[in-house]
C-alpha cells in the first residue's frame, strides 16, 4: 500500500509540476488560503510555509504541521516530508502523517497520507492559492 501512496503523489506531481525543473527556487514561502479539500471546504483553512534552501517548515490553523524538503536533483516545485496532527485534531489526534507538497505559480497543492487502523493509507488532498500581503495602511 506504500507503494500505491508513493504511484499517487508522482501522478499528482507529474499533472500539477508539468514543466521543466528551473534553477530557481520555488517560491513555497507564505500565507497560502485553502481553495479545496476532498474531505470537504474549509473557508478559514489556512497554511503557513517558511523556507530555508531546500528545507522548509509548515504549519495550519486547522490542527497540523509538517517539515519537508526538496530533492537535491531536479525539479525544486515539490517537496516531501512528515507532519503530525496536533492531540486536539479529532478523528487524527496525534496521528503522523507523510506529506507532499508542489507549487506551481501562485497555486499549492498538499496531500497528505495518514495511515488507518487497518494499516493503509488515507490520502486528504488539498488546494491552496497564495494570501495576499495586506499592509497596515492599506484601506481596501
Amino acid at each position: 500500500m506504500h507503494h500505491a501512496v508513493r504511484f499517487l503523489l508522482l501522478i499528482a506531481t507529474i499533472l500539477l509540476v508539468s514543466q521543466q525543473a528551473r534553477a530557481e527556487e520555488g517560491d513555497f514561502s507564505g500565507q497560502w488560503n485553502q481553495t479545496y479539500s476532498d474531505v470537504g471546504p474549509c473557508e478559514k483553512c489556512r497554511v503557513g510555509v517558511v523556507r530555508q534552501g531546500r528545507f522548509m517548515t509548515i504549519s495550519t490553523n486547522d490542527g497540523w504541521s509538517a517539515t519537508a524538503q526538496t530533492g537535491r536533483y531536479g525539479n525544486v516545485n515539490y517537496a516531501e516530508g512528515t507532519g503530525q496532527w496536533s492531540a486536539q485534531s479529532g478523528i487524527y489526534s496525534s496521528k503522523p502523517f507523510d506529506i507532499f507538497i508542489a507549487i506551481r505559480g501562485d497555486r499549492l497543492m498538499i496531500i497528505i497520507a495518514v495511515e488507518k487502523s487497518n494499516g493503509s493509507k488515507q490520502p486528504i488532498r488539498a488546494l491552496f492559492s497564495r494570501k495576499p500581503v495586506k499592509f497596515l495602511n492599506d484601506k481596501t
